[in-house]
């Protein structure tokens, strides 16, 4: 039985919000159609529509998939796709993939936008070409084609062209000092830089269009939908300790931050991270002296995470991410989850 229940966060935001506005990556609208999800999902070789969604779909529900793949509408007499891929909000190109043999992305595109404050990358993938005269740095106009839908990858099985698609991902990056530790743990890793898949942390892009779709636009005016409240709403499935090194999530996501005596006195001795199942910071909590125990005091001063909290019945229906897992001794961070802290609270 679950001893911690689900944190509720409640942050403070501007009283002028933003909203997003926003547009599905291709012209497939099938997803905002109720029971015309098989019109918009691409199953993989296995045949079932939720393996093309987000989350725990694949394997059985122990295989994770971080995006959605979109299927193919059009194609031509060869019967390649040719549907065309566009921006899904006003940003920049961050990155750009050609050669599909370094990546299981295949050929990739990244932006980058700016919603309601937050840093968001969305990511398209196994594209058939990118746009002519796509660079980085190039700002990018909501709607704006910038790929053709497509079947590339470096995977042994590959994606045979009948099972043409788009996959589509909306992230947030756990750490700008990506390209400095991952190289020290795979020196053949390819030129990503962090741009590297590992370093993206997405959300279920279904479940945000959807959202986006209930708040329609009034007149014009940006939609009722604010993405740092969208991220804040999701729910905490466990809570993290670690020691108050700064560390660049900090700074990417002040937004985070929760109000606390012990920062507004400057005697912060740790910060505990609340996340989802899947492994997004939703909320950090700096902690003083008083909040923590001896014993979680003495495995900080290692250097080492603590496991604070955990919501059971959430990482009981998502067994897929493997973050946390039952040990021995209770709850712990898995290999995965140590992976995740490490990567997260990494520094130079």
């Amino acid at each position: 039985m679950s001893w911690w229940r689900p944190v509720v966060v409640f942050l403070v935001f501007p009283l002028v919000a933003h909203g997003l506005d926003v547009c599905l990556p291709t012209a497939n609208d099938a997803l905002l159609h109720p029971g015309k999800e098989a019109d918009f999902f691409q199953p993989t070789v296995e045949g079932n529509v939720e393996s093309g969604l987000y989350g725990c779909v694949r394997s059985h529900g122990y295989r994770f998939h971080e995006g959605i793949d979109i299927k193919c509408l059009q194609r031509d007499r060869h019967g390649e796709p040719i549907d065309s891929v566009h921006a899904v909000a006003d940003g920049a190109v961050a990155f750009i993939n050609k050669k599909p043999g370094l990546s299981n992305y295949g050929r990739y595109v990244v932006l980058r936008h700016r919603w309601d404050g937050i840093e968001v990358f969305t990511l398209y993938a196994h594209l058939r070409d990118v746009a002519a005269g796509l660079t980085i740095g190039q700002p990018a106009r909501k709607g704006q084609v910038i790929a053709t839908l497509g079947h590339s990858t470096n995977t042994r099985e590959g994606i045979s062209r009948g099972r043409a698609h788009l996959h589509f991902e909306i992230n947030l990056m756990f750490n700008t000092d990506f390209h400095i530790w991952y190289p020290k743990r795979d020196p053949k890793a390819p030129p990503f830089g962090n741009f590297n898949g590992l370093n993206l942390m997405g959300m279920d892009p279904a479940a945000l269009f959807r959202a986006y779709a209930a708040n329609p636009k009034m007149n014009g005016a940006p939609s009722a939908m604010n993405f740092a409240e969208y991220v804040a709403r999701q729910p905490i499935a466990f809570t993290v300790l670690v020691g108050a090194k700064p560390f660049p999530w900090l700074t990417m996501h002040p937004e985070q931050i929760q109000h606390s005596n012990a920062a507004a006195f400057g005697n912060v001795v740790a910060y505990e991270i609340g996340s989802a199942w899947f492994g997004l910071p939703i909320a950090v909590w700096p902690r003083a002296s008083s909040e923590i125990s001896e014993v979680e005091r003495r495995v900080l001063q290692r250097g080492l995470p603590v496991l604070r909290r955990v919501d059971e019945a959430a990482i009981d229906r998502n067994p897929c991410r493997d973050l946390v897992g039952r040990g021995q001794r209770g709850w712990q961070l898995t290999r995965d989850g140590q992976e995740w802290i490490e990567l997260l609270t990494y520094t130079p």
